[in-house]
């Protein structure tokens, strides 16, 4: 059910009590952007409901509006996450949010969320409820700007990625919903991210022209700009003389020679904050609501690209409206209407045309690692800037400095002295002598922001699912996508922002999958779990038009039939879809993982986990098996592809028994890729051959029974299928190499780098202005050559101190000079990508990192005192 309501009355407290009110279940995000956001308002109010409802907080306001002081500010930083977005203008935008595992309201409207506009009721909102999983086409647009956002205003990086996931969430959960009937006017989002909302108004004569806003830019401009394009029989603005910013001699001369130009006196009981430009073409009305005031700033101008805060020019506010059709009139006539030309005094001052952006903007502080990490939306040029911390919750005389960020850089980390929540601020001294202070912002710490009730909790699926349920209901489908999509992290510890989660067990994917799909999922792994409780299923029961007539007199003890039996033509095509789709996403996550080249610090994408990956991947080879494609159709084998990306991206210290899985769940992939074109060698099949680049090192560790369940006989004929034959031969032909030392040698030299191979290590030719890049293309190189640590030194020229490096995927153990170093190196990031500018941050040093090379020389059978030996006969070594 979708509805849309225009004229409502809104507020983030009014949507969080009818949310619990109407009973909608568990929140899970819950986001509220304002030009004014009064923290400490929104604490009493709203934060505290949102939280028990279960949602992750997130509010984000203007950089150079914030009405609160530090010293009243509690839980920001470690309860919710706060912030504030910088553009060259007004960040105005007045949205709430509320998101649940099928439910989602929307509210667009003219209200700040701070206590002056608590219940005004003039203000028009813009509603959008949808439940059961239903669409409404706002939600996608909405979901788009929510995605280029932090592209065009500056945000932090942990602000970018939360707008972006919620973008993602919407999508996945609503906007790919088929389309619903919708209760309510048609209303469409309008925003000026690209082009001026005044571009979104007709550029033809209309009828009527109403306009109202509590602001009203003191220059004619914008009002001539509104006369010109509409060209209105009738004009009036509504204006309340001692509370609204007007300047009547702009008006009058905006209006000026028009016969039907009128003012409305609006009464003075209390400021109105709505915004409106409404219109009416015969007998049917539209309007534009939502944040924008009637000024150049807000209608006739677009944000641009103001990231950063730098952008010069006139001011751009960031706005957010909506355009409704059909709708009934929404100013009241109510009070003395006069003559435009008859309009006296003014309300606006100077400041109202000339205000500028603060010049110092700190957008947030989080902890990252170790440090704290600072980033500045906005400047003075030339200016070191220092940050300072506030050990007494922002009192005065409580501040003190950390550490600065140099004139050239906008970002600065330090070392973690205050806990979250902690107020931090920046301040600079102009050339002038003029000193400047940010406002406060609050040391963001994602594990206390997490969705309440996070911790120690794996998420679960809606309700359990019918795996031949899945291939023939299309409804069933796309519910079980966006469940698993929502799932795609499963973790016991689900946090958004930046920090570790600890890996999912098959116990917990039993709980969050059902017993069903885990046993797809993890095969002989999950064969000896105890039956857990499942939710109720009655579809699970039902037989499909497609199984064995034999199954209907399968008992609880039976054993499990061999392979699915073969799909009916009405399934296929939209088996065939539905797969396709279902796999673009962990491979998109995957690509999106990956970093910048030698950028350690980049913010990345949280691959797929090990289980959804795995459970999508048994499902297509499930569908491969039942004959989704026709004999001499290949368009699975992009899709196998895809997920092969997947399961590449999910090896990255998982468990050794879901690795175990993972490689042999890989290896048949690889297998099927292999059944229509060679693997290597001058006629290999181009995606047969980058599969076996990218998986050759798994493959060589699979061993067939670790996925003998997928190993299926074909329920169609032609249908693509692999044997535990297949699989183990190709497994041996990873692992044979007939000389890997001289195949090692080819692959070098073709790098253009030559070597020789001595006790286990590589030594590399010649001398090296930075020998620590080159040991990291060598061992990158040698180690995609077959499975198992590699060792590799090279020397620098002049002092010929060397870098040694031990590699083996995630452990990376370095040594330079005298100092031993240990490194975690995540799929898919590389020791040549991740070096090649700066080293990450380690994870050991000294003596502990030095233990670490020992189970690496295990691993690759040499004898750990040949190998110090040699690392101590070369000059310069320890």
């Amino acid at each position: 059910m979708t509805t849309a309501v225009h004229t409502g009355y809104a507020s983030p407290v009014s949507l969080l009590r009818d949310w619990e009110h109407d009973g909608k279940g568990p929140l899970r995000e819950f986001l509220v952007l304002g030009g004014t956001t009064d923290l400490p308002f929104l604490e009493a109010v709203a934060v505290p409901r949102a939280r028990a409802l279960g949602a992750r907080v997130a509010i984000l306001g203007d950089a150079g509006n914030a009405p609160h002081e530090a010293v009243d500010v509690r839980p920001a930083g470690r309860g919710y996450l706060h912030g504030v977005a910088s553009c060259h203008g007004a960040f105005h935008p007045q949205l709430a949010l509320l998101l649940g595992d099928d439910a989602c309201r929307v509210a667009i409207g003219s209200g700040d969320p701070a206590p002056s506009v608590r219940g005004s009721d003039d203000a028009p909102w813009t509603v959008v409820a949808t439940d059961d999983g239903a669409s409404h086409p706002l939600l996608a647009d909405l979901a788009d700007w929510l995605e280029a956002l932090p592209d065009a205003v500056a945000m932090t990086p942990w602000w970018a990625d939360h707008l972006r996931h919620l973008a993602e969430l919407l999508t996945v959960l609503h906007c790919e919903a088929p389309p619903t009937d919708t209760e309510g006017p048609e209303v469409e989002l309008a925003h000026n991210l690209r082009t001026p909302l005044i571009d979104r108004l007709p550029r033809h004569p209309v009828d009527e022209l109403r306009l109202y806003a509590p602001f009203v830019d003191p220059s004619e401009e914008l009002l001539r700009l509104l006369r010109e394009r509409m060209s209105p029989g009738e004009i009036t603005l509504g204006v309340q003389r001692g509370r609204s910013r007007h300047d009547s001699a702009g008006v009058r001369r905006a209006f000026e020679g028009h016969p039907a130009a009128r003012v409305r006196e609006l009464a003075e009981t209390g400021t109105r904050h709505g915004r409106l430009v409404e219109w009416r073409v015969g007998d049917t009305w539209h309007a534009l609501t939502g944040s924008p005031d009637l000024t150049r700033a807000a209608l006739a101008r677009a944000v641009g690209d103001a990231t950063g805060g730098t952008a010069e020019g006139p001011a751009r506010n960031c706005e957010l409206a909506v355009i409704a059709h059909d709708t009934a009139p929404l100013p009241p006539d109510e009070g003395p209407v006069r003559p435009a030309r008859e309009l006296t005094g003014s309300t606006a001052t100077p400041r109202d045309a000339t205000e500028k952006p603060p010049a110092l903007v700190l957008l947030g502080v989080r902890a990252h690692g170790l440090l704290l990490e600072a980033v500045l939306g906005r400047r003075p040029a030339g200016a070191e800037v220092t940050v300072e911390i506030s050990t007494d919750g922002g009192a005065p005389g409580s501040w003190h400095p950390i550490g600065p960020i140099p004139a050239d850089r906008d970002t600065g980390t330090f070392p973690w002295t205050a806990a979250p929540g902690a107020a931090v601020r920046a301040s600079c001294r102009l050339a002038d002598g003029t000193y400047v202070e940010s406002a406060a912002t609050f040391l963001y710490d994602p594990e206390g922001c997490a969705p309440r009730g996070a911790a120690d909790t794996v998420a679960r699926l809606s309700r359990a699912y019918a795996v031949d349920e899945l291939f023939r209901d299309a409804a069933a489908a796309r519910r079980f996508e966006q469940d698993v999509a929502r799932l795609r992290a499963l973790v016991v510890t689900d946090e958004a922002g930046p920090g570790g989660a600890a890996h999912a067990t098959v116990a917990d994917c039993c709980r969050a999958l059902g017993t069903a799909l885990t046993e797809l999922a993890f095969g002989p792994l999950a064969s000896d779990l105890p039956r857990l409780p499942q939710a109720p299923a009655a579809r699970r029961r039902q037989s499909s038009g497609y199984l064995a007539a034999d199954e209907e007199d399968e008992t609880p003890g039976a054993e499990p039939e061999e392979g699915p039996s073969a799909l009916p033509d009405s399934a296929r095509e939209q088996a065939r879809a539905w797969i396709a789709g279902l796999a673009r996403r962990p491979a998109a996550e995957a690509t999106r993982a990956d970093p910048p080249t030698g950028d350690d610090t980049a913010a990345r994408a949280r691959p797929w986990s090990v289980p959804t990956t795995l459970l999508i991947t048994a499902l297509h080879l499930r569908l491969l098996a039942a004959g989704a494609w026709d004999e001499h159709d290949y368009g699975w084998r992009p899709v196998t592809a895809d997920l092969l990306h997947a399961l590449d991206a999910a090896d990255d210290d998982v468990p050794d028994e879901q690795r175990q899985r993972l490689d042999a769940v890989t290896a048949v992939c690889v297998s099927l890729l292999g059944l229509h074109g060679d693997l290597e060698g001058p006629d290999a099949d181009p995606l047969a051959a980058a599969a076996w680049s990218l998986a050759r090192t798994a493959v060589a560790r699979a061993e067939p029974e670790h996925a003998a369940d997928l190993c299926l006989p074909p329920g169609r004929r032609g249908a693509p299928v692999a044997t535990e034959a297949d699989v183990e031969a190709l497994a041996k032909r990873a692992r044979d190499v007939p000389d890997p030392v001289a195949e090692a040698h080819r692959a070098l030299e073709a790098a253009h780098v030559g070597a020789t191979y001595e006790n286990g290590v590589w030594e590399l030719a010649g001398e090296f202005s930075n020998p620590q890049a080159a040991c990291a293309k060598a061992v990158t190189l040698l180690a995609a050559l077959r499975p198992g640590p590699v060792l590799a030194r090279a020397h620098a020229r002049g002092t010929g101190v060397p870098c040694f490096m031990a590699w083996s995927r995630p452990l990376l153990i370095r040594q330079r000079g005298r100092q031993w170093t240990a490194f975690r190196i995540t799929a898919p990031a590389t020791p040549l990508a991740t070096f090649q500018s700066a080293a990450p941050r380690p994870t050991a040093q000294g003596d502990e990192a030095r233990r670490g090379l020992g189970p690496l020389l295990d691993e690759a059978g040499l004898d750990p005192v040949s190998v110090f030996l040699h690392l101590q006969r070369s000059p310069g070594a320890r």
